[in-house]
């Protein structure tokens, strides 16, 4: 027996008695009809609810709705004469059930599609169900959470993953199924779940039963994050056993930011980090710090931080905000920081001494090494630059006011970062060899002076920057949208197709 075939003992051979009566009272309560038709001007009417016959009071219109005498089921109503050719009610349902191998350890959910089709004789409409993607959650060490859709036959997915965006789950039978398993103290159900089926939670909890404890201590953040593609900086190392090994962190530690329970992620791996540092700043400190206000910053501090602990870093970019009117906050600061030390990187110059490494004055410093760096001076980078220059010229775009334009050579990079007062320059080689693109907004009026720089990665915009780094306007990020309408996003929709 393979693998596949194992799997499939786990799930029963017949149709559970409270799936059929959850399908009909509630998946598809809406599709109960009653048929009239009038038989020597005596209205009778036939309910598909309860299968009855009965004679109405002889008001009853098509598509009005109305009561079955019988059932009391609250009914559409549909003359018989009617042509019903497309008449033909569905729905979906996720259902969970104990495994039929493992009941104490594994449980199981099946996905099915039902229909009802009244195209034909109404009177022998019965609920037809087809089984299209299979669950397996097991518990244990290690977990496993197996999906098989059904394509052609049972095919094992690569990913746990949910069929529809918004099916039907009646949490009744998550409960049934999980008491008495591992699963029954997962805390699923302190996680909202956009597809409401929980079939990633099942799968994620199988691979890692420590989100049960992360959520029981108020970490139910993280929880989420893995769910569904949040940012966690790797501050959780998911297959610890140990609480304090799971926030990589000492018993000591571990302490201190149980107590803080609010750290946002970035706050956390900055915490993280900062412990091997002679001095580290408090939890408190970068709590104050790094505010939701300030935004994510992790990629840039990643490069700061290879040559600066986290507290000479903090001190640093106060200072520099305090004395410098170029940077008007953080963000601003610290993407000039880490382009001047990458310009730094790339001139060789020793970024263990401090004065190299915090210049006094960070803004001078960072346009004299833009200068030094060398972008483009042979002739096969320029060449590289032309050759491009033509392929980019399907992103010219343009509304009464501004237009996008792509560079062509490497003095216009250069006259645009001098201009513009930021380090597009330091990209030419990553534009010439098509590893970024760059592109220029510009006023129509005034076509020659550059406004604000665009810069493309994977065909969608990664940044936007005018003088000084500065964010773009409302007008300026309304005709940004625009150019992404119409050129970005039709081609992305073009390759799909």
């Amino acid at each position: 027996m393979n693998q596949k075939e194992k799997d499939m003992t786990h799930f029963p051979s017949k149709r559970s008695e409270k799936l059929e009566k959850y399908v009909i009272d509630e998946l598809l309560k809406h599709s109960r009809y009653i048929f009239i038709q009038r038989v020597s001007r005596v209205q009778y009417g036939y309910c598909t609810h309860c299968n009855s016959r009965f004679r109405t009071s002889g008001d009853l219109k098509h598509n009005g709705k109305s009561e079955c005498p019988n059932c009391k089921s609250d009914c559409k109503v549909k003359n018989h004469g009617m042509s019903r050719k497309y008449l033909r009610d569905h729905g979906t349902v996720v259902f969970y059930e104990k495994s039929q191998v493992n009941p104490d350890s594994a449980i199981i959910a099946q996905v099915f599609r039902v229909y009802r089709d009244y195209s034909g004789d109404y009177k022998k409409v019965q609920t037809e169900y087809v089984i299209v993607a299979k669950y397996l959650f097991e518990s244990g060490n290690p977990g496993r959470a197996t999906m098989y859709e059904r394509w052609g036959g049972w095919q094992k997915s690569n990913s746990v993953h949910s069929i529809e965006s918004y099916p039907h789950c009646p949490i009744e039978s998550i409960e049934e199924a999980i008491t008495g398993t591992p699963f029954y103290y997962s805390t699923w159900d302190q996680h909202e779940q956009p597809q409401r089926d929980y079939v990633k939670f099942f799968a994620l909890y199988s691979k890692y039963p420590v989100i049960e404890i992360l959520t029981k201590l108020g970490f139910k953040y993280f929880v989420g994050a893995k769910l569904f593609d949040g940012k966690t900086y790797s501050c959780i190392n998911w297959r610890a056993k140990q609480l304090h090994d799971v926030l990589r962190l000492s018993k000591q530690d571990f302490q201190l930011v149980h107590k803080e329970r609010k750290l946002n992620p970035m706050q956390l791996r900055l915490f993280q980090l900062s412990r091997r540092d002679s001095a580290p700043p408090t939890i408190k400190e970068i709590q104050n710090f790094f505010t939701d206000s300030v935004g994510d910053v992790m990629n840039e501090l990643n490069v700061v931080l290879k040559y600066s602990t986290l507290r000479k870093a903090m001190n640093y970019i106060q200072k520099q905000v305090r004395i410098c009117d170029a940077y008007r906050s953080y963000l601003g600061l610290l993407i000039a920081w880490r382009d001047y030390i990458r310009d730094c990187e790339t001139l060789e110059m020793d970024l263990s001494h401090s004065l190299i490494l915090f210049p006094k004055n960070l803004h001078e410093e960072h346009q004299r090494t833009m200068k030094l760096v060398k972008t483009t001076s042979d002739e096969r980078s320029r060449a590289k630059m032309i050759k491009r220059a033509e392929t980019l010229q399907k992103y010219k775009f343009e509304d009464q006011e501004f237009v996008v334009i792509p560079a062509e050579t490497a003095e216009e990079l250069i006259e645009e970062g001098k201009r513009l007062e930021h380090c597009v320059a330091r990209y030419a080689d990553k534009h010439a060899n098509g590893k970024t693109t760059i592109l220029f907004v510009r006023r129509k009026n005034n076509p020659n002076s550059p406004y604000y720089t665009i810069e493309l990665q994977k065909n969608s915009i990664k940044q936007a920057r005018g003088f000084k780094n500065a964010s773009m306007t409302p007008d300026v990020q309304k005709f940004v949208q625009q150019f992404e309408n119409a050129k970005l996003k039709k081609k992305r929709k073009e390759v799909a197709i």
